[in-house]
């Protein structure tokens, strides 16, 4: 009898024993809600044992118990091996992003940016605690890429002063410092805090100067035919953007902070004054972005010719049927292959532009200077030398130019005066280079298009190039893409159904016929 007690009681005493450690679990601290119940649990399973140690010593013995007993020490050594690799583990950090998106890896371009530091920099986050979770995830992923990159989350509602310090309006303020350079963003995204790290790694700022008095595209203008997309994109990388109009200027007086300048789809001819201009500015080593459509005038091709660029008078037709996938016709063509460049190393994205004439490098390229063509359309591509009607087109045999062809054609070589280079990029014993780019459409970098495909890295990339800024070549982050699943009704109460309620049912049927086949 006595031992039939200390069963109950030893029952008894787990299930208090459980409960205290509940009650402190939920609390996080001993009260007397937690303490006696663990207090009079305890003394229950020790007058168990005691009343009833010769049923426990026999039950030890026995075979069952021998058994359980090896399985309990297998289960302790199997988790004292996985403890052992684990701490080996933490001293190595390796991730794989299986997501289709690499939402979860850092982008090329943030990789590049972070390996190029070459000055530490810090990155003050200004959260509410428990809101500083996204943040905190990108922070560690940048550290995992340069030493010289560390990060601080700071509660302005804890550290006041170091809020005022900073001047911080609102919560989730990141602050970017580096050399005594300071950067502020007030929203969480890899390609904020990736653009605000390259302003603040920089030293010297490029500026880029737009033609205007032609009919070019403007940075200014936020219709399709706009660039305001490409300004948007520059200024974030910390380019400086200002529009001149050549017409009038004297020869020798372009702005000595011009880094590069862009004519983006002129539509009348130059002046033979800007035509001198633009060389003379080349031969100091200067930089051109040459963006043309099928009906850019003839000075741009003459110019182009100049260079070693033949810009052909036709219009590329893209027969191949990708473009439908994209809602696009003939006239759009796809490019999907690139050719050895900075500008398109590691660049597998597509591109997509609109009504482009093709190019091609000059049987008679000026001595010195190296032209490459870069991106092509694909075979099924041609160039129309006819005029394009409502009836359709064909390719016409020995008229028509086969594909596939060029849509970018790039040059470089040592600047014609270094004496006047020297003077105007002030790098002593470095060889200045005169670059160019010249594209067969200016439509693909317009606010209609330059965020289809890769169409943005393709722009940026060219610019980089052509500013020297190398390091910054790659494809940029985006943000994430959004995959969830969209259900109705019927369909998550099915999903329902089936995972909660008829799966388990079958499970525990199954445990129960299987008892009772066994038994």
């Amino acid at each position: 009898m006595m031992q039939k007690y200390a069963k109950i009681g030893g029952l008894v005493g787990l299930v208090l024993v459980f409960a205290g450690l509940l009650v402190y679990a939920i609390n996080t601290m001993f009260t007397l809600l937690s303490t006696i119940p663990l207090i009079l649990g305890g003394l229950l399973i020790v007058a168990y044992i005691i009343l009833d140690f010769q049923s426990i010593k026999e039950g030890l013995s026995s075979r069952s118990a021998k058994f359980g007993s090896n399985a309990a020490l297998m289960i302790i050594v199997v988790l004292g091996l996985l403890v052992v690799v684990n701490m080996l583990l933490s001293r190595f950090n390796a991730r794989i992003d299986t997501t289709a998106a690499k939402q979860f890896s850092l982008a090329e371009q943030t990789r590049k940016v972070l390996k190029n530091l070459d000055a530490d920099t810090k990155a003050l986050g200004f959260f509410k605690t428990n809101e500083e979770g996204r943040a905190e995830e990108l922070f560690d992923e940048y550290t995992e890429y340069s030493d010289r990159f560390s990060y601080e989350i700071i509660d302005p509602d804890k550290k006041p002063g170091i809020a005022k310090q900073y001047d911080i309006q609102q919560y989730g303020t990141v602050v970017f410092e580096s050399a005594g350079k300071q950067e502020k963003v007030t929203e969480t995204s890899e390609e904020n805090f990736t653009n605000a790290l390259i302003a603040v790694s920089r030293e010297e700022v490029k500026k880029i100067y737009f033609s205007t008095g032609h009919g070019e595209h403007s940075p200014d203008t936020e219709q399709r035919e706009g660039m305001s997309f490409a300004k948007e994109m520059l200024e974030d990388e910390n380019y400086v953007l200002e529009s001149i109009m050549l017409a009038g200027m004297a020869a020798d007086s372009l702005p000595q902070d011009m880094s590069l300048l862009v004519i983006a789809g002129p539509r009348s001819d130059l002046f033979p004054n800007e035509t001198e201009m633009i060389k003379n500015y080349l031969k100091g080593g200067g930089k051109l972005l040459l963006m043309l459509d099928p009906d850019s005038p003839q000075s741009y091709v003459d110019l182009a010719a100049d260079y070693g660029v033949t810009v052909r008078n036709d219009m590329v037709i893209d027969a191949s049927g990708i473009g439908q996938l994209f809602g696009a016709g003939p006239i759009m063509p796809l490019v999907n292959t690139y050719t050895d460049h900075a500008i398109t190393e590691d660049f597998n994205v597509m591109t997509l532009f609109n009504e482009a004439r093709s190019l091609t490098k000059s049987d008679n390229v000026p001595t010195g200077l190296t032209v490459s063509e870069i991106a092509k359309t694909n075979p099924r591509s041609w160039g129309e030398t006819s005029p394009i009607s409502g009836e359709g087109v064909a390719f016409d045999e020995g008229q028509d130019i086969r594909g596939p062809l060029t849509l970018l054609a790039v040059g470089e070589k040592d600047a014609e005066d270094q004496s006047k280079a020297e003077d105007k990029f002030d790098l002593g014993d470095v060889t200045v280079k005169t670059r160019f780019a010249i594209y067969g459409d200016s439509d693909f970098a317009t606010n209609g298009f330059i965020r289809n495909q890769g169409n943005g890295d393709l722009f940026m990339n060219t610019v980089s190039w052509l500013a020297e800024q190398e390091d910054l070549i790659s494809v940029r982050p985006r943000d994430p893409e959004d995959r969830r699943l969209s259900l109705t009704q019927q369909q998550a109460k099915m999903i329902f159904y089936l995972g909660v309620l008829l799966l388990p049912v079958l499970i525990f049927a199954t445990g129960v016929w299987v008892y009772v086949k066994r038994k």
